[in-house]
Order: C-alpha cells, then structure tokens, then sequence
C-alpha cells in the first residue's frame, strides 16, 4: 500500500506538527535529490528544502487533494530552484560545466560535444530547460509540466521548437 499524502493535509492545515513530521519523512527523500540534482552545494540543498517546506505549509490551503502531493511539492522544490539561478544571474539551472559533464561519454567526440552545446545555446532558457529535463534527465513531458508549471500543450510546443531550432543551427 502506498503512503497517501491526502490523508495528512487537512492534519496539517489545522497545524498538526506529527502530522507534517509524517509528511516530511514520507517525502523529504524525493525533494531532497530534486534540488541535490540541480545545486551541488549542500548547504544551499539544506536552505532549498527548508524553503520548499516553508512554502508549501503556507500555501498548503491551495493544494488540491487529487493524490498527487508529491508533483505539488516538487515543482515548489524545482520553482526554488529556477528562483535561486535566477537570483545569482545565471540563465538556466544547468552551467555549462554541467553540460559538458553530462554530453562528455566515450561515444562522444570533441567535435560532435561542441556541436550539442552550440545547439543548446540557441535555445531560449524555458526550451533549454525543457530539452535537458527531456533528453538529459529522462523526465516525462508530463512531468516536466508540472515542474515548469506550464501547460502539457505548452511544453510539448516548446520543446518541438525548440527541436526545430536546433535543427536549422545544425544545418547552418
């Protein structure tokens, strides 16, 4: 039987502090390698979930039980995430040090390593995020919707633009 985060919330609404305790030992493994994926500096990791729980009790009125908690608190965790980049001016969660670790396998040569990151660099931030959540992370379109807060629709659009792009640089 799996954990039901649905039967805690009203609990937690009504300041129940077991109640959340439960909740935070049933997801604090989930939301701590979502952020730890992205920022590899723990102690901004630690101040990262810190902030997502604080968040997510104060807005915790406006999640919706459907089953999904889990999805909710992580595209808080992930929104943390963009914010924190955003804040320290860099343009995606990704550095380009990251980047090249993550394209750098034995099948892959300089040349053809230079080429991805050329075609990465045409992309505007979301379709970057997008391509790399999709194609880097394995992540489900559906779930990359949830973590960018967007429209199913809306990802699948940029994310084919975002193909057709790279394509015309590719080309060039």
């Amino acid at each position: 039987m799996t954990f039901n985060y649905d039967d805690y919330i009203d609990l937690i609404i009504a300041r129940d502090e077991t109640a959340f305790k439960t909740v935070y030992e049933a997801s604090k493994t989930v939301i701590y390698a979502i952020i730890r994926q992205k920022i590899k500096d723990p102690n901004m990791v630690e101040d990262l979930m810190q902030e997502t729980y604080i968040k997510a009790i104060k807005h915790i009125r406006s999640y919706t039980k459907n089953g999904k908690f889990i999805k909710w608190i992580s595209s808080i965790a992930h929104n943390l995430v963009m914010d924190y980049y955003r804040s320290n001016d860099k343009v995606s969660y990704e550095t380009e040090e990251n980047l090249n670790l993550k394209f750098k396998t034995p099948a892959v040569n300089h040349e053809k390593q230079a080429l991805v990151e050329a075609l990465i660099k045409v992309l505007e931030p979301i379709e970057r995020e997008i391509v790399i959540l999709h194609v880097v992370d394995a992540y489900t379109f559906k779930d990359i919707a949830a973590m960018v807060n967007r429209p199913l629709g809306t990802v699948l659009w940029l994310y084919q633009n975002a193909l057709k792009k790279m394509r015309t640089e590719a080309t060039k």
